[in-house]
């Protein structure tokens, strides 16, 4: 084995040893926390459970949104999270895959003609000021609830980041590679697909994934205060009745998602990259 591929090795396990050491570092310190608030607080396993309650006691307590026995089970708490989480991916799916289009396919056309750009992007800049969550009422009323409320609500929020995302790239792209490329006969569409297009991807991509990150809090913003159904709506519930246990369970289960789909989406961008020097 070459020295090389032994520091790749020593790297990677220094990474691995990191990222176990700040989980643990995490869960020494959540441990920690709720025993001083238990012992502060008669209400302490309320307001702030010890992992060994979450796991244990509430995770399968989320079995109540079954059939209503509040007995802890963990096939039926596993049931409702395989359901209530599915309802809540297929929207953020659906959602952001629509918004990703929209604002890709936006961008690259206010960027293409200079005086549709002068005419929409003063329009786009003020929808994209207003605060995302500002929006839900309008939905309610327009879309009363419905799933398709709470896609466009979704494709929504990403496309007004990723369409701006996408004209800077545009702009930040040199110009002196245009100008080469027109020196050597290519016609705008040649430079658009040769030149353009690679040259932003990489910036696009990170747009993606920020936009990704940002997806969750929007469907959970719109599955707490509109939808019968999915994660956020477990949440609503077990706030109202001071489930701080199930909460927490809900909210790991999320981020647990979440890091997933970073984990994916960073292998895609790898792959779709791979041209790059860097992505070697």
């Amino acid at each position: 084995m070459s020295s090389k591929t032994k520091g790749g090795l020593g790297h990677s396990r220094r990474v691995l040893l990191l990222r176990v050491l700040s989980v643990f570092t995490i869960i020494v310190a959540w441990f920690l926390i709720s025993w001083y608030v238990g012992q502060t607080n008669e209400r302490g396993n309320i307001l702030f459970p010890s992992p060994l309650q979450v796991v244990f006691t509430d995770l399968p307590g989320i079995a109540v949104f079954a059939d209503g026995d509040p007995t802890p089970n963990w096939g039926k708490a596993a049931g409702v999270i395989f359901r209530q989480g599915g309802l809540s991916l297929g929207r953020l799916l659906a959602g952001t895959a629509v918004g990703i289009a929209v604002g890709v396919l936006l961008g690259l056309a206010l960027s293409w003609s200079q005086r549709l750009r002068y005419l929409a992007e003063p329009t786009i800049l003020l929808l994209r000021s207003v605060p995302i969550l500002a929006l839900i009422p309008l939905f309610i009323v327009w879309f009363g609830g419905s799933e398709t409320g709470n896609v466009v609500y979704i494709a929504f929020a990403i496309a007004s980041m990723i369409v701006v995302s996408t004209i800077e790239a545009v702009r930040n792209v040199p110009t002196v590679c245009l100008n080469f490329a027109a020196t050597l006969g290519a016609s705008r569409v040649q430079r658009y697909r040769e030149v353009v297009i690679p040259a932003i991807l990489p910036e696009i991509l990170g747009g993606i994934r920020v936009g990704i990150g940002f997806s969750w809090a929007i469907l959970l913003a719109a599955e707490y205060l509109v939808s019968q159904a999915g994660l956020g709506r477990i949440l609503i519930q077990a706030e109202r009745w001071l489930y701080t246990g199930r909460m927490i369970a809900v909210v790991g289960l999320i981020a647990l998602l979440a890091y997933l789909f970073n984990y994916v989406f960073l292998k895609v961008e790898k792959r779709i990259l791979r041209w790059m020097p860097s992505q070697a």
